[in-house]
């Protein structure tokens, strides 16, 4: 794909890994991805917004946009610097949780942190044009390990487990739209950095998002509404029941590289991101001191600390959709003052 939509599809997925997806199961159990269809569709409305900001901006950068107005300008670079650092938060929190707890399980958080954090951080003072060629090389490989790990569980199913359907109340419905639209839409803030025609970052959206859909059946049916509520990454757990000629151990490892490339291209962006909100003069040392403040609050304050991760866990949708809305309405005033 030769524009940066590819770039959606990770962003999109991105906080589903862990926390988005427990919490719309949690929120609605094995009804889940009926609220998730009303997320979808309100997500959609946001992508839209987004898109005719950056359609409407055309080749102007986000700083130009700053400099039309001092103190909406101003606000809306403050905004995108909070957004960005959560966005770079929030995925170096999931990576960390992830990797620690199921793939290297005795290595230390910095250990893990810090060469994901160097690729990233030179990814990101490469250009856009590298990241999205980075993003469209992995975009294929993931959506075929998610269809692949579909329909391998398809033979675990019980029909059970999805019976009776629409037992949930409307309001559990409407805090599942809530919670899946401001977990999709939150992190492609960052596509606001984009150039070109966004004509195909709602189709690519779209395709993100009944990828997680499949994700949730996948997981409801194989281990239904109570045994889901169990796992802390029901998305992982499930792929454990995957096996490969039967004598090939461990897939499930394979298969969850895919939710490495969502969060690992999220972070890319949130730096990228984050060195276009400071000023240009020695940005790269100011990064650099974000990092490795960012990287102490990692290690020190959530990894390991269930308490705080769950804070983030359920304020994430809400800060999400505030965000998003607010960086939103500041963006299209801005625009509107250029024209």
């Amino acid at each position: 794909m030769k524009t940066n939509a590819s770039i959606v599809y990770f962003l999109t997925r991105s906080f589903f890994l862990g926390y988005g997806i427990s919490l719309i199961l949690h929120q609605s159990g094995k009804d889940a991805y009926f609220g998730a269809i009303l997320g979808v569709l309100l997500g959609l409305i946001i992508t839209y917004f987004y898109n005719d900001i950056i359609n409407n901006k055309k080749e102007k950068s986000l700083k130009y946009l700053y400099s039309k107005h001092k103190i909406i300008g101003k606000s809306a670079n403050i905004l995108m610097f909070i957004a960005s650092y959560l966005i770079l938060l929030y995925s170096l929190i999931l990576y960390s949780v992830f990797v620690i707890s199921f793939l290297l399980i005795n290595s230390p958080v910095i250990y893990v942190i810090i060469p994901f954090l160097i690729i990233g951080f030179y990814l990101a003072f490469k250009s856009l044009k590298i990241i999205s060629r980075v993003a469209s090389i992995l975009l294929p490989i993931s959506i075929i390990f998610s269809i692949i790990a579909f329909l391998g569980l398809g033979s675990f199913f019980e029909v059970n487990n999805f019976l009776p359907i629409l037992t949930n109340t409307p309001a559990s419905f409407i805090k599942t739209a809530i919670y899946f639209a401001g977990i999709s839409t939150f992190p492609n803030i960052l596509t606001l950095h984009f150039h070109d025609d966004a004509k195909n970052n709602m189709k690519i959206y779209l395709i993100a998002c009944i990828m997680i859909i499949m994700t949730c059946i996948a997981i409801n049916g194989v281990f239904g509404e109570d045994l889901t509520k169990i796992f802390r990454f029901p998305e992982y757990m499930v792929l454990k029941q995957l096996q490969a000629f039967k004598f090939i151990e461990k897939v499930e490892n394979i298969f969850s590289n895919i939710w490495i490339f969502d969060l690992f291209i999220t972070m890319v962006m949130s730096i990228y991101s984050i060195k276009e909100t400071i000023p240009p003069k020695n940005n790269k040392l100011i990064t650099v001191l974000i990092l490795i403040i960012t990287v102490f609050f990692t290690n020190k304050v959530f990894v390991f600390d269930y308490v705080n991760e769950l804070r983030l866990y359920y304020i994430l949708p809400y800060l999400s959709l505030f965000l998003a809305i607010s960086i939103a309405i500041l963006f299209k005033y801005l625009i509107k003052k250029t024209n």
